[in-house]
């Protein structure tokens, strides 16, 4: 076990404190800085072979204790080492107990590319710190484990005009309903059960559609949210596609009914009719009140 080369520490010295090592740099720049905080008036360091500094004359900034990665999801996750380590920008300042020459003075002051390291990697630190933290307030405000928290995220949130929502214990339900002729119609729904667990239904038939993702189960609320969106817009875009496919057979009928009206073989209560009729089809393709029939049309 190796032993500390400032002069006066104890480190891992008998009857000393256990400490943790660490051996002078490698790269040559560095390892005169070392060096040169390193100052003994006994002997020269550099005639070591291989010096070591124990880890109470570092600061705390300049020890990791912890590493970090960052997963496929953006997530940066922290997890203790077991062995502490220095940064690389790392130097020996704290010497408790040294001789003076040593503790109020440094023959070199810190250079600007290693202050410059030292504070990017304070920056990066305290991004990491704020970046779990963040993570860790959102996880508590979106994510939930059984149907009963699920219910309550939901109601906790503002409503959507498209949807209707209703719960008991065994499912959660959101739907949206149609006004119909005769009674309201369920056009679709999200159903969410015990275990989280999620089907979509649309006019009663599961939904199977390139255009909606639908999760396996939903274990945060914000899952649930997108896919709402998704199918609101699945909905509008069948509802656009049933429009157009009304205003074209409308149209086809407006065009065989001007081939009629134009054909005189007919009468003229027949005429008046089949003018009445196109009068009704061009209402139907319209989408504002603003229509007006001519007054020929009510004349049969």
């Amino acid at each position: 076990m190796g032993r500390c080369c400032v002069p006066n520490c104890r480190g891992n010295y008998e009857n000393g404190p256990k400490v943790r090592l660490f051996s002078f740099p490698r790269e040559a720049k560095r390892r005169v800085e070392w060096q040169r905080a390193v100052r003994r008036s006994d002997v020269d360091v550099r005639l070591f072979k291989d010096p070591k500094v124990c880890e109470r004359h570092f600061k705390s900034e300049h020890l990791r204790t912890t590493s970090t990665y960052t997963d496929c999801d953006g997530r940066t996750i922290e997890a203790p080492m077991k062995l502490t380590r220095l940064t690389p920008d790392a130097f020996p300042a704290i010497f408790p107990d040294c001789p003076s020459y040593i503790s109020d003075s440094r023959m070199s002051r810190e250079e600007p590319e290693l202050k410059r390291k030292r504070t990017e990697n304070e920056l990066l630190q305290k991004a990491i710190h704020e970046s779990q933290a963040a993570f860790q307030k959102e996880e508590k405000q979106y994510k939930v484990c059984n149907l009963r928290e699920l219910i309550s995220r939901v109601n906790e949130r503002p409503n959507k005009k498209f949807w209707c929502t209703t719960a008991c214990e065994t499912c959660l339900i959101v739907a949206h309903i149609e006004a119909a002729l005769q009674a309201p119609e369920m056009l679709v729904s999200v159903v969410v059960t015990e275990d989280l667990s999620v089907s979509v239904y649309f006019k009663c038939a599961p939904l199977v559609s390139d255009d909606v993702c639908i999760p396996d189960k939903v274990r945060d609320v914000r899952v649930l949210d997108n896919l709402l969106d998704s199918v609101e817009r699945y909905c509008e875009k069948k509802a656009r596609q049933q429009e157009d496919k009304v205003g074209g057979v409308l149209r086809l009928v407006l065009f065989l009914l001007d081939d009629i009206c134009d054909d005189e073989l007919h009468d003229d209560e027949r005429a008046d009719a089949l003018i009445f009729l196109k009068e009704q089809c061009k209402l139907l393709t319209k989408k504002s009140s603003g229509v007006r029939y001519p007054a020929r049309a009510f004349s049969f």
